[in-house]
């Protein structure tokens, strides 16, 4: 604790029953959009996850829609995937989930100072305040006056590591045959429903909570020189209440006056499930003693009601009675409580869960020793450095396994290339094969070409060489020898007049051997003289005609 210009104390704050501090309703879950109930299990969504497994478009359209059951079956069920935290689910509601405020850089749950710091001023105006002062200003001054006195009072944050999700009912006086019992809201408005029966469901809120048993440090400041400064130059007018708040120890003052107001608070709570019971306020008075007996006798702690839960009574309306009982209502305010004509809670918003049914928000403040702060401060400075170590290991192995992905990628993209050059080997290989092929086939052609050039010229020769003589000297008819003509002209190509006397003596023999068959050869422009000017032209043939037929 440095002495220097404040009082510095650092604290141990420990939940004793549900708490909730809101982060405001536009950071309220919704059903659908920022959470699915499924299995009993409540998914709190990560809409950047989602986004990689539904298209835009269509993930719009099921959020704004808040179709739980649509983003089910398009994520196939595969939830946990798509959410950042996994709730059990207290009950089934209808209701949006009141959010916990979270440190915006962690994410992490906070009590900010700025709560704790209202709870105890609500405490402080009641111990404060003179018969004459109606308004807070009156107590504890204004900063444009100069004279505002909680800011002497600095109250740090405080963080938590986790949340949890509880169920919360409304406990409601109801009017039956002219007396007050207490019940269970069951519906709101102009046809609200309150009864006797306890119900989970049905006007009920499920409550994002720091749960009991759960604790963390905060420090408060107590600027005690600045105001014996302001006090001893005179601009700084304050009662000897005010100087003890801020001069003494937090145990010797200020969490004695929490504690005494606590206490009373607790036992006028403790009257009123009394006067107005059911089947549940004994579990609720339990839950009361409980915190009741975590107040110390010595106040070296205290225990102050705070946040969500809180109620009228615990803020702003303790102050006003001895007790916190009905005996009429105020129809023209929404059925408000009044107790003799003043304004008086009759509900209040109870914590169930199972067997278990609690007013919120209750908190214990413990002054911690020097030595519990080293040693605390040891053994988070150890819980970093196994935390910084599994870090480093992690990053270690995922290091590794990206160095194994790389390794594996790079292998991939070598062998996918081999394959690739050895395809591309294989393709040139059968490409060359068959060019050599198709190569080779051409020279079989072009020798297959030149062996028949060569042989149809060896014929040619032959046949030129053997000439028409012999071959039609034995000849006794016409068809026969034409054949035999039309062959050596096709093989030799145009006769040779060499050949011209051979043919002529063919057909002088074939004409005078042709006893009843000459009346053919009479006329020269029919047959066979047209296949004899093929052979050997028109003028020949004319001349031979002329000897041989005349």
């Amino acid at each position: 604790m440095s002495e220097l210009l404040n009082k510095k104390y650092t604290l141990e704050i420990k939940v004793l029953s549900p708490l909730h501090i809101g982060a405001g309703s536009e950071k309220d879950w919704m059903e659908g959009a920022d959470f699915i109930q499924k299995d009993e299990k409540i998914y709190k969504l990560n809409h950047k996850k989602l986004e990689k497994k539904i298209d835009v478009d269509t993930l719009s359209d099921f959020l704004i829609k808040k179709d739980s059951k649509g983003l089910v079956n398009k994520i196939s069920g595969n939830i946990e995937e798509v959410s950042d935290e996994i709730f059990d689910s207290p009950v089934q509601s209808t209701n949006d989930i009141k959010a916990f405020i979270k440190n915006g850089l962690s994410n992490k749950p906070i009590i900010p100072g700025s709560s704790l710091k209202g709870a105890i001023r609500s405490i402080l105006f009641k111990y404060l305040k003179e018969n004459y002062q109606k308004y807070e200003d009156q107590v504890f001054g204004t900063p444009n006056n100069g004279d505002e006195f909680m800011r002497f009072i600095k109250i740090f944050d405080s963080q938590f590591e986790e949340t949890e999700l509880v169920n919360t009912k409304i406990f409601n006086l109801f009017e039956d045959g002219g007396n007050w019992k207490g019940g269970w809201k069951h519906k709101g408005g102009k046809f609200g429903i309150t009864n006797s029966n306890f119900e989970p469901t049905g006007f009920n809120t499920i409550y994002e909570i720091i749960s009991p048993e759960q604790y963390s440090e905060f420090t408060i400041s107590l600027a005690y020189k600045a105001l014996d400064n302001l006090i001893t130059i005179g601009k700084f007018n304050v009662s000897e209440k005010k100087k003890n708040i801020i001069n003494n120890n937090l145990e010797n003052n200020l969490f004695s006056i929490i504690n005494s107001h606590t206490k009373k608070y607790i036992n006028k709570e403790i009257k009123f499930f009394e006067k107005y019971p059911n089947n549940e306020t004994d579990k609720i008075i339990d839950s009361l003693n409980f915190i009741l007996n975590e107040i110390p006798d010595d106040n070296s702690s205290c225990v102050l009601k705070m946040s969500a839960g809180s109620g009228f009574h615990s803020i702003t309306g303790d102050w006003q009675f001895d007790d916190f009982s009905i005996n009429a209502v105020d129809k023209s305010k929404r059925n408000r409580g009044l107790l003799n004509g003043k304004p008086s809670s009759k509900s209040r918003k109870i914590a169930t869960d199972g067997n278990k049914f609690e007013l919120m928000g209750f908190v214990k403040l413990t002054v911690l020793p020097d030595e519990i702060i080293k040693q605390r401060e040891a053994e988070r400075f150890a819980k970093i450095e196994v935390q910084r170590k599994s870090e480093a290991e992690k990053s270690r192995k995922e290091q590794e396994e990206k160095q194994r992905a790389e390794a594996e990628r790079l292998a991939k993209i070598e062998a996918e290339q081999k394959a690739k050059e050895k395809k591309i080997a294989e393709e040139k290989r059968k490409r060359e094969e068959s060019e050599a092929e198709q190569k080779r086939n051409v020279e079989q052609l072009k020798k297959r070409q030149q062996d028949n050039i060569k042989k149809k010229e060896d014929e040619k020769q032959k046949l030129k060489k053997q000439g028409l003589a012999k071959q039609l000297a034995e000849i006794p008819d016409f068809n026969t020898g034409k054949d035999i003509i039309a062959k050596y002209k096709n093989k030799v190509g145009e006769i040779p007049e060499t050949e011209y006397d051979a043919i002529k003596q063919f057909l002088i023999h074939t004409y005078q051997n042709a006893p009843g068959g000459k009346n053919r050869w009479r006329k020269i422009k029919k047959s066979p003289w047209g296949l004899i000017s093929s052979w050997v032209g028109k003028e020949i043939t004319q001349e031979w005609y002329n000897e041989i037929i005349k």
